[in-house]
């Protein structure tokens, strides 16, 4: 829902959460979300922020999945307009640690699934809504240590994949008017992990490099 007098939303974060397959997601969505409406939002649309393994985002795109889906939204007077697209798979062990930003951008794998994302997002979100999806910061620093070569490597795959989700983006909002972006989310050993060297990565790789590879 929007915040009083603001552009704002005030909304329920499924992370938290357990359950890597559609069906799990959607239980605790049937299970918890109504009623927190009914608590917090009686009279006007609930937001969902939608957290999706890859397997559940594969699971959602088969067969009329995701049209079941929007009709119970639209039922229940929610609404999907940000997704967390951090985690590929599961995170809700005792013990994650690097594990969460497997695969990296440097994989296909983080593009397959981001790419999967946006297709779902696009479908689900509301007519003139910005919609959000949250995703890790490159890469795991640690990794990669002293090695420079490995490091700018993964800086460069990363920039591509990047470059290539901006165009898919622009795809959408050129054909059906809506805004998606995905967020880089700056974490404590993140390969991007505060202002700074967010600012150099967009300076030095993703606007040079990126938007090169776009204009070929």
């Amino acid at each position: 829902m929007k915040a009083t007098n603001s552009n704002f939303h005030l909304t329920y974060c499924t992370n938290i959460h357990p359950g890597e397959e559609w069906q799990q997601v959607f239980a605790n969505l049937e299970k918890y979300v109504p009623n927190l409406k009914t608590q917090l939002a009686p009279d006007k649309p609930f937001g969902i922020g939608l957290r999706l393994a890859d397997v559940a985002a594969r699971q959602l795109l088969e067969k009329d999945a995701l049209m079941q889906f929007k009709t119970w939204l639209v039922q229940q007077d929610l609404y999907v307009f940000t997704l967390n697209g951090f985690p590929y798979g599961g995170f809700h062990h005792q013990v994650v640690k690097d594990q969460v930003y497997a695969p990296d951008w440097s994989k296909k794998e983080r593009l397959d699934y981001t790419l999967r994302l946006i297709k779902i997002l696009a479908f689900l979100l509301p007519e003139g809504m910005e919609g959000s999806i949250s995703t890790l910061p490159i890469s795991y620093k640690p990794w990669f240590k002293e090695d420079k070569s490995t490091w700018e490597l993964t800086l460069h795959s990363s920039t591509i994949h990047l470059a290539l989700v901006a165009a898919e983006m622009a795809r959408i909002r050129q054909q059906t008017g809506k805004l998606i972006h995905v967020d880089l989310e700056p974490e404590p050993d993140g390969l991007i992990e505060n202002s700074t060297e967010v600012i150099e990565f967009f300076q030095n790789w993703l606007l040079p490099i990126g938007g090169a590879f776009l204009a070929k």
